[in-house]
């Protein structure tokens, strides 16, 4: 009896994948054809017995009405059973096709009132209600991530103040510390004019690594608030752009560019948010190289891929771990270098996951480090 249960599973996939109207109208004819079976085997078997109970003789009274009752049973069966079976055949549709359906969009609402995004909707028919579901569960996942990314931004948030307490204790210390000596020895004339010079001079700095250290912040949180705006671009004029950036930034250093995209073909994306992330990562590859930097643009499953390498040292394990992160520094006092505070990685990191895409920091086999920053596009 195999192939039996093999069709009836059959038959309640496709039930299940059908739309609604199929699937009424495939009960209805169940409910239609069963009807008429058990109406003609009624009228078959009452007619039987009418033609018994008129050959029996004498002819009774009894008789009489149990043929007068046969008889209104045989005009009758056809609505009774039609009845009948249009009520089963609704019952088992509401069961089978709505009633699951609701109830699982109905547990996942109570479960997203709640805040919790932690379950699935596994509805897998292909109908009407399928298709509620799967919204339904990209409507889930589209709240998860939108709640993963406000704890994410709170966390770098977090982060960044931290950091910025941190840092900005030194630089007020120092002042402090200059402030309270010139105000208590230069009264007395303790300080020579080339000593207060000196005081002043060490002041500025602070004051100007202050400045620094303002601007960054403000840099930091207008990048936070940076919307998407696509428009359609050729992926040559892209490259063209990253070429002109990657030739101005450090005459003494050699950029070698690869380009594996089609040249007649175009993009959806934002041209100035890519360039920007490919600015802060050619920055941070010139810094590290000895004598060149390699740039690869590969455009490849909805997805613009940027690679840049140098041949400098590489990516400490460390660094590969948390160079990304806000205020990232290898070396103390890593900011007075050309006024870098280790926000470029992290602020690419930010633009691609803007842009639907990610950051990547590996080591070469080759020697040297490689960043690899992708970005979502649309064709």
């Amino acid at each position: 009896m195999d192939w039996l249960e093999e069709y009836v599973e059959k038959l309640r996939q496709y039930i299940r994948n059908a739309s609604m109207i199929r699937t009424a109208a495939a009960y209805l004819a169940i409910a239609l054809l069963g009807s008429l079976a058990c109406t003609m085997l009624t009228m078959h078997i009452t007619s039987l017995w009418i033609i018994v109970m008129n050959e029996r003789i004498p002819f009774s009274r009894s008789q009489m009405r149990q043929i007068y009752f046969l008889t209104r049973v045989k005009q009758a069966c056809p609505y009774f059973f039609m009845l009948i079976s249009i009520i089963i055949a609704g019952k088992y549709y509401v069961e089978n096709k709505i009633k699951s359906a609701v109830a699982e969009i109905g547990f996942s609402l109570k479960h997203m009132a709640a805040g919790d995004l932690s379950f699935e909707i596994a509805w897998q028919g292909e109908d009407e209600m399928g298709m509620i579901a799967k919204d339904m569960e990209n409507l889930r996942e589209m709240l998860k991530r939108d709640k993963l990314n406000q704890w994410r931004m709170g966390e770098e948030q977090r982060k960044i103040n931290a950091a910025f307490a941190h840092d900005i204790r030194t630089p007020l210390t120092v002042m402090r510390g200059y402030t309270e000596f010139l105000i208590k020895y230069v009264p007395e004339g303790k300080v020579t004019e080339q000593m207060l010079l000196e005081k002043l001079d060490r002041i500025s700095r602070q004051g100007d690594r202050l400045l620094c250290f303002s601007k960054t912040m403000t840099r930091l949180q207008t990048m936070e608030k940076w919307e998407v705006h696509c428009r359609r671009i050729r992926t040559a004029e892209i490259c063209s752009n990253i070429k002109e950036v990657a030739e101005g930034i450090r005459e003494e250093i050699q950029v070698l560019f690869t380009d594996w995209t089609k040249e007649s073909e175009s993009v959806l994306v934002d041209s100035g948010l890519i360039m920007e992330a490919v600015e802060n990562v050619l920055q941070n590859a010139v810094r590290y190289a000895k004598k060149q930097v390699e740039i690869t643009v590969q455009h490849k499953n909805n997805k613009l891929m940027i690679y840049v390498k140098d041949d400098g040292e590489g990516f400490s394990e460390k660094a590969l771990l948390e160079a990304d992160q806000v205020y990232f520094r290898e070396r103390k006092q890593e900011e007075d270098d050309e006024g870098h505070f280790g926000i470029g990685l992290s602020i690419t990191k930010m633009l691609c996951e803007k842009h639907g895409g990610e950051l990547k920091l590996l080591n070469s086999v080759e020697g040297g480090a490689v960043a690899a920053v992708s970005f979502f596009v649309g064709e």
